[in-house]
């Protein structure tokens, strides 16, 4: 695979753009989905929110969401949608931030953060930083590929993730006992944890 096209699949957008396999999409959209449940009333955070779509999918029930990307155009394209809530949509980088909290929002009750702790050198600093900024009984989702070798040969990744290694992320500031996950494929989620990505819920 060539560094385009692995561009094209590690950000979508609800474009229509060939390149990008629907496949690829309904993978994306199904984390979101997930999360619904969680986010009604809520102030939310999508963390690598990218070009905003999933954002805008939890503004029809969010009380408020908020969005980050490292990325200028992503958070350029995120402006562009209709929300139906208050939002907050920033460029930050996630190696470098050193809090997660914004001008209009302080706390959050529902963080997601999607296909990120793999890209960074240092993915337990920065479920610290969520830690610092969720409300009491908070739920943070996250998801990420799942490489049972412990080998991820993307370029863009620095951090190869499989169960062992996201429990020990995530201990570090949750309690094991408050800490979900499963498997995930583009059909859906279960409780195989062989399937090519992972997904959990975390509660305060």
């Amino acid at each position: 695979m060539n560094d385009e096209k692995e561009i094209d699949l590690e950000r979508i957008s609800l474009r229509k753009d060939p390149s990008i396999p629907i496949v690829v999409v309904r993978e994306h959209l199904i984390r979101y989905v997930f999360a619904l449940d969680s986010v009604v009333n809520k102030d939310v955070l999508d963390i690598a929110c990218a070009s905003g779509y999933g954002m805008y999918l939890m503004s029809y029930w969010a009380k408020s969401v908020s969005g980050y990307d490292y990325n200028q155009e992503a958070i350029d394209e995120a402006s562009k949608f209709n929300y139906k809530c208050e939002v907050c949509l920033e460029v930050k980088n996630l190696d470098k931030i050193k809090t997660l909290a914004n001008d209009k929002i302080q706390k959050f009750d529902v963080v997601t953060c999607f296909e990120t702790l793999e890209h960074l050198v240092d993915p337990k600093r920065l479920v610290g930083l969520i830690k610092e900024v969720l409300n009491a009984n908070a739920v943070v989702y996250f998801s990420t590929p799942n490489k049972l070798d412990s080998i991820d040969g993307n370029v863009w990744h620095k951090t190869a993730f499989n169960v062992k290694v996201m429990q020990d992320v995530l201990t570090r500031h949750f309690s094991s006992k408050n800490i979900q996950i499963w498997g995930m494929n583009q059909w859906g989620i279960s409780d195989d944890l062989e399937k090519p990505y992972l997904i959990v819920k975390a509660k305060v």
